[in-house]
């Protein structure tokens, strides 16, 4: 299976590539909603993209303790999830060019990071792939009544 390889510090994020509508460098961003900001602390803030307003998660701040930053160099659109609506983009940073990695019978990752919304890891040869939980993190911002 292919997925996109965000970079991220100290492991990369790993997601499907039909899920990517675009990758953008960096843009001004506004700044997050107060109501989020507690209980969302890698949430960068909200770009201008196309007609929406995307909002803009740091994969490296998804490691627990690790707090929302500007030192990315890309930002990963995401097209919707169904839960979310067709208004639902999102979109996550890359410290670098993501890049397209071939993912077959890669092992389980033995040591498991405190990472927020990871469905798993795997062990790659250039180091450990997160597979994040995009439904959870999308609900999170999109629900946040009902997120888990």
């Amino acid at each position: 299976m292919q997925v996109l390889s965000l970079n991220a510090q100290g492991f990369q994020v790993l997601v499907p590539v039909n899920m990517v509508a675009q990758i953008l460098g960096t843009s001004p961003l506004d700044a997050p909603d107060p109501d989020f900001k507690e209980s969302m602390p890698f949430l960068c803030g909200k770009f201008g993209w196309r007609e929406f307003q995307v909002p803009l998660f740091d994969i490296s701040a998804l490691h627990a303790g690790v707090k929302a930053g500007s030192d990315y160099e890309r930002m990963v659109v995401l097209w919707p999830l169904a839960s979310a609506g067709k208004k639902g983009f999102f979109a996550l940073t890359s410290l670098g060019p993501p890049r397209v990695v071939e993912i077959t019978d890669q092992p389980v990752a033995a040591q498991k990071p405190d990472f927020r919304f990871m469905s798993n890891c795997v062990t790659l040869s250039d180091g450990l792939g997160v597979i994040p939980d995009l439904q959870q993190l999308s609900d999170k911002y999109y629900k946040p009544g009902i997120a888990r």
